[in-house]
């Protein structure tokens, strides 16, 4: 799709630079902005799938613990009528 992201930036306020820093603002910005993402959007989503996928792996036990008879077909096969 060659689309470049483009994460919109906050005005930031100018600072006195010294005579031996490097003017490297835009790279900052772009770097807090990609950083901003990461920790809005990116991380909060990822949070939420693993605690999803948690409570449902959780669930999945309780129902293996109750019902795991009929999850294994041999097992099935092998219990009679007053058994089940």
């Amino acid at each position: 799709m060659d689309i470049e992201p483009q994460f919109p930036t906050k005005h930031q306020g100018k600072r006195k630079m010294h005579f031996d820093e490097l003017n490297d603002e835009t790279e900052e910005l772009q770097l807090s902005a990609i950083r901003e993402f990461k920790v809005s959007y990116f991380l909060v989503i990822v949070d939420a799938a693993i605690a999803s996928l948690t409570s449902r792996f959780e669930q999945l036990k309780k129902f293996e613990k109750i019902f795991g008879f009929l999850f294994n077909s041999v097992n099935l096969k092998s219990l009679d009528d007053n058994d089940l």
